[in-house]
This record gives C-alpha cells, sequence and structure tokens, in this order.
C-alpha cells in the first residue's frame, strides 16, 4: 500500500474511534439515579397508585356538590276514533294517534348525611398521601440499590487497578529472577516460584476485569438500559460522609422518613373511616328540585313555554332503623382497621429508630475500619520496598519477596472493601433516616 494511502488508512481509523468516544455517554451517580426513577417498574406502579388516590379524591369530594340531570321523552297512544285539538281559535284534528312530548331536569343535594361525606374525603385525602409516601419510601429503596451497585462497580475499577499493578511487578520480578538465576545469585526454584506468581496475579486480573463487567450489567439493569450498551459509568465520585450524632439521625428520621410518614396516613384514614362508619346510624337530609315542559307538539316543548312548565322543590330526612345489622358490621370492620392501623404505625416507628442505630453503628465502623485499612497498605507498601531491596542485594529469599506481595495485594483489597463499605454505610444511614 503507498504511503499515502496507509496515512489516510491511519486518519481515518483515528477519526472512527474518536467518534466512537464521543458518542459513548458517561452518567454520573446522580444520572444513574434519575434514570432507574425513571425506568423501574416497582417506582411507576408506586406513582400509578398516587394517581389513583388522587381520582378516588376527586370522587369523594363530588359527594358535596349537587347531582345534576336532565331528560327528554316522548310517548305515542293509539285511539279509535280521531282526535281534536283547539289551538287558539283553530280546530286541529291530529288524527287517532296522540303524542306526548316533555322536557325536565332536576338537581340533588345532600344537606346532611352523618358527616360520612366529611370523613370519607378525609379518609380518601389521607390515603393519598399515603400512596405519596409510599412511592416515596419506593424511590428512596431503589436510590439506595442504585448506589450499592454504583460503588460496587467503583470497587471493581479499583480491584482491577490494583491488579494491573499486581501483574506488573510480578512480571519484574519474574524478571529479575531470571536475571538473577542466569549470573547464579539466584536459584531455578526462584524463577519457577516467580513465574507462578505472575501467572497468579494474570489469573486474578482476568478476574477483576469480568469483575467490572458484572458490576457493570449489574448496575445498567437496575437504571433500566441495555446491559450491553457502550455507556459510560464516571469513576470520579466525592466520598459523603455524615457529622451528625447518632441523635441527630434519629430526630430526623422520625419526621421525615417515607415509610413512617405513610403508616402514620394510613391511621388517618382508619380513623376516619371509623368516623364514617358511626355517621350511618345519623339521619340524612337532602334538598331537590326540578323542573319540566310537556305539550303535545315538539315545536311548542322546544321554545320552553311557561304555561306548559312545572317546577317541585323538596326536602327529606330519612332515619335508618334497621339495616340487617350491616351498620354494626361496618364499625367493627372499621374498629379492627384501626387497632391494625395503631399497631402498624408503633411498630414502624420503632422500626425506624432501629434501623437508624443499626446504620449509625455499622457506619461507625465502617469509618474506622477505613482507617485501618489505609494504615495497613501504607505499611505493606513500606515492606515491599524493603524486602525488594533486600532481595535485590540478596539478603532476602524469593518467599519472602513474594509474601510481601501478597500482604500489599491483601492490604489494597481490603482497603477498597473497606472504601465500598463505608460509602455503602452512609447512604444506608441516610436511607434509614429518610434522607434522597
Amino acid at each position: 500500500m503507498p504511503l499515502s494511502g496507509r496515512k489516510t488508512l491511519i486518519i481515518l481509523s483515528i477519526f472512527i474511534l474518536c467518534a466512537a468516544g464521543l458518542s459513548a455517554e458517561t452518567l454520573t451517580l446522580d444520572n444513574c439515579i434519575e434514570l432507574a426513577l425513571k425506568n423501574h417498574p416497582d417506582v411507576i406502579s408506586a406513582r400509578n397508585s398516587v394517581g389513583v388516590a388522587n381520582s378516588e379524591l376527586w370522587n369523594a369530594a363530588g359527594a358535596f356538590l349537587p347531582s345534576l340531570s336532565v331528560g327528554g321523552g316522548v310517548s305515542e297512544s293509539h285511539y279509535p276514533q280521531e282526535i281534536q285539538t283547539v289551538i287558539g281559535d283553530e280546530v286541529v284534528s291530529s288524527g287517532k294517534i296522540a303524542k306526548n312530548y316533555s322536557l325536565s331536569a332536576s338537581a340533588r343535594l345532600t344537606i346532611f348525611d352523618g358527616g360520612q361525606n366529611l370523613f370519607n374525603y378525609l379518609a380518601a385525602k389521607a390515603n393519598k398521601a399515603y400512596n405519596k409516601y409510599q412511592a416515596e419510601g419506593s424511590e428512596q429503596s431503589l436510590i439506595l440499590t442504585v448506589k450499592s451497585y454504583y460503588f460496587a462497580y467503583l470497587a471493581a475499577l479499583r480491584i482491577k487497578e490494583s491488579r494491573e499493578e499486581a501483574v506488573k511487578r510480578g512480571e519484574e520480578q519474574l524478571k529479575l529472577a531470571q536475571s538473577k538465576f542466569e549470573v547464579g545469585s539466584a536459584s531455578k526454584s526462584d524463577v519457577l516460584k516467580a513465574k507462578v506468581q505472575y501467572g497468579n496475579d494474570k489469573l486474578d486480573l482476568i478476574d477483576a476485569q469480568n469483575g467490572i463487567e458484572k458490576a457493570f450489567a449489574d448496575l445498567a439493569y437496575v437504571i433500566g438500559i441495555d446491559v450491553n450498551s457502550d455507556i459510560i459509568f464516571s469513576p470520579d465520585y466525592i466520598v459523603k460522609d455524615y457529622e451528625g450524632s447518632e441523635n441527630d439521625a434519629m430526630a430526623f428520621g422520625l419526621t421525615h422518613y417515607p415509610g413512617l410518614l405513610a403508616s402514620e396516613k394510613s391511621m388517618a384514614e382508619a380513623k376516619n373511616n371509623l368516623r364514617s362508619a358511626w355517621g350511618e346510624f345519623l339521619p340524612t337530609v337532602t334538598v331537590s328540585f326540578s323542573k319540566s315542559y310537556q305539550n303535545k307538539f315538539w315545536h311548542v316543548v322546544n321554545d320552553l313555554p311557561y304555561e306548559d312548565s312545572r317546577w317541585s322543590i323538596s326536602t327529606s330526612v330519612s332515619l335508618p332503623i334497621f339495616a340487617n345489622f350491616s351498620r354494626y358490621s361496618s364499625i367493627s370492620r372499621a374498629k379492627a382497621n384501626l387497632n391494625n392501623a395503631r399497631a402498624s404505625y408503633y411498630y414502624a416507628k420503632n422500626n425506624v429508630a432501629l434501623e437508624i442505630k443499626k446504620a449509625y453503628l455499622d457506619m461507625s465502623k465502617a469509618r474506622e475500619k477505613l482507617t485501618v485499612t489505609e494504615e495497613n497498605v501504607a505499611a505493606a507498601e513500606e515492606d515491599m520496598a524493603l524486602v525488594q531491596e533486600k532481595y535485590n542485594l540478596g539478603a532476602a529469599t524469593i518467599l519472602e519477596l513474594l509474601d510481601a506481595q501478597v500482604s500489599l495485594i491483601t492490604a489494597q483489597y481490603d482497603k477498597i472493601q473497606s472504601e465500598f463499605d463505608y460509602n455503602l454505610a452512609v447512604a444506608t444511614l441516610e436511607n434509614a433516616m429518610g434522607v434522597r
């Protein structure tokens, strides 16, 4: 291939690679959370429940408004003789068939029903708030899940970096052992041991690469994108910390945790349902109004003549005396639901306190563990450098060198794991507190 042709091919290849890199979208943790809240079916279902509860609230509010209706009708009667009708001074024969046309409008309003409409409305309002907090709780659980997968992905990236360093060190040690063997300052056993360690390091690197792909697929799945997509998850993340005390976390959680607020609204709904059930024992007062037009000729009815109109207004009071024990059944059921809601609320409150306490203790432990692992890595790096220097001078064996390397790899892995545990512990505490 001519030189100019090869240059063109290289430039084209670079352009394609750059275009592919630009087309790959990079997602931060906030982007992942936003996508998950948009795509996850559990969140969608919870939000739809809020919409249903809102329609039920409108239905309950409609009970305070009058019901309106309009109607029209036509009737036809057959007679054996012709029917004559006087219109003004003229006698009109309409044959043996008589028709009658009518138009009507009516309104009905319940003035008092024992407070059932009011308490049903308050119960529906509490139910809407319950579903709203349930939806927020579903979102918050999903956010914690996304964070855990995101932190796992970051940890997998860090583990891969650590394994790459180990492979590089292993390769250098193998070369060093071979050169020392060639000059007679090391045995063949040193070379074999270094080769085995180098092979294990490469296998660990393969596991680390597979771990990244698995963590990527888990995160992609939970946020609702194709697990084989070319999305890039940003490795940049600022570690959060919680500086407050356990009492601060407890006070915040007891007033903000969605699950507890939902349980409180469920108890309010049950209270209003019980009050509505008691209203069935009280009288119901209604007012009705209607107006109608009726004539033998449609064109006359259509003009709404005053002389053909009729209107009426009525008020009724009804008091149920016996309803086959249905009212007692309603009250018993409402009381049981209220008792259940109260028990659930108090246990939910205690559960929030329990989860905050455990999450705070786990976070404190994870913070201390992170400090210890950082110190272990520093000590392992110092030991590795010291033993490496001794081995170079012939004052240490290959086993001591390999032990130092394994200790360093283990310390680095423990530090990465402690970082993951700490990030997740802070996220878990925030979730228990009701912090998004």
